[in-house]
């Protein structure tokens, strides 16, 4: 019996499915290490092309080619610190000194009379404590990303040299495991390994152009509404897209946060709102499409059932990493099953 049930590809999947599930739920107890690992493996994954084409190309040695591509990209880095930071800097003073003196209570109070007087059976003290709870709620989520951005600062320093060791001896490792293969699961694993390593470069590089093209969307749309600091939401907007549909949440909610000290009032929210709505229709049924074909072949409910998972998991680093790893089970599981039926693999 035991035998028997070895043969079946549907259990042996499975086996290796649980396996690698069961490894990424102990991961989950260090998020910061997994997000720098990761991290670092889809950066080696994307910077590799480049450091083949000059190692290959130009024929430089290996160690140059990642020393010149690790110039080129810091530079540019650089340049943009240098230019962007003051103005960012800047920019916050601002609006952190309008903030402390801005009467978010007296408005809050005026918008909900509003309301009461305009929407017949709404009683006013619900709908203040229901927009407090919101707002309060709101906080508590940016000041737990932040607090996990402020904690990650120290492993950002970390990637470039774990990125630079994939880069210069990540062949070798992948020839030593790949010799340990037995012959019998070689070709079917080799497959697995070039689809996986395919979908996810692929996926990354989509959604940083994705990211890129839905910042300078909301830094356009909302230069046009006349919205302050248009471009400094545009970039955090395009940040937070890294976490697939927040990136016009984030705008819109920043947005109207903004105009709301800027003009004293919620004239701006309609336009805002509508804003938001174009940039993810536009997301939903240009970009994605464009951006990743087939690549991220998960129906949107899957996407954000996997998201909440994420965030229950590792939190704001879960939401990051969860679309990879659920693309690691899903090829891996796919390809391997594939594998095992095509390659006649009965032992």
């Amino acid at each position: 019996m035991q035998g028997f049930s070895s043969n079946k590809p549907f259990l042996k999947v499975l086996f290796l499915t649980a396996l690698i599930i069961a490894s990424f739920w102990i991961a989950s107890y260090f998020p910061d290490l997994v997000l720098t690992i990761i991290i670092s493996v889809l950066l080696a994954f994307i910077l590799k092309p480049i450091v083949r084409f000059l190692e290959f190309r130009l024929a430089l040695k290996r160690g140059i080619a990642i020393a010149l591509v690790f110039l080129f990209i810091g530079g540019i880095i650089a340049l943009l610190a240098i230019e962007l930071v003051p103005v960012a800097i800047e920019k916050i003073k601002e609006m952190y000194a309008t903030c402390r003196t801005f009467p978010f209570e007296q408005k809050l109070s005026e918008v909900t009379k509003d309301i009461a007087a305009r929407v017949p059976f709404v009683n006013q003290a619900t709908i203040t404590q229901k927009v407090e709870g919101l707002i309060q709620s709101g906080l508590t989520s940016i000041g737990e990303a932040l607090q996990s951005a402020t904690g990650f600062l120290v492993n950002i320093a970390i990637i470039p040299f774990i990125t630079y060791f994939i880069l210069a001896d990540g062949d070798a490792a992948v020839k030593k495991f790949v010799e340990k293969i037995p012959n019998k699961y070689f070709e079917m694993s080799l497959n697995v390994i070039y689809t996986l390593q395919n979908e996810l470069v692929s996926y990354l590089r989509g959604l940083m152009l994705e990211s890129c093209i839905v910042g300078v969307l909301t830094m356009i749309g909302l230069t046009i509404l006349g919205v302050p600091y248009g471009l400094l939401i545009g970039v955090l907007a395009g940040i937070a897209n890294i976490v697939p549909y927040l990136g016009p949440i984030v705008g819109a909610g920043l947005a109207i946060f903004v105009s709301l000290v800027e003009f004293g009032s919620f004239q701006m929210l309609l336009p805002i709102l509508l804003l938001s709505l174009i940039i993810r229709l536009i997301d939903d049924l240009v970009l994605q499409p464009l951006c990743f074909g087939k690549t991220l072949d998960m129906h949107p409910v899957a996407v954000v059932f996997v998201l909440l998972i994420g965030h229950q998991l590792m939190g704001v680093a879960g939401m990051v990493i969860s679309i990879p790893i659920a693309t690691i089970l899903r090829v891996t599981a796919t390809e391997t099953y594939w594998g095992l039926k095509h390659y006649s693999i009965t032992t």
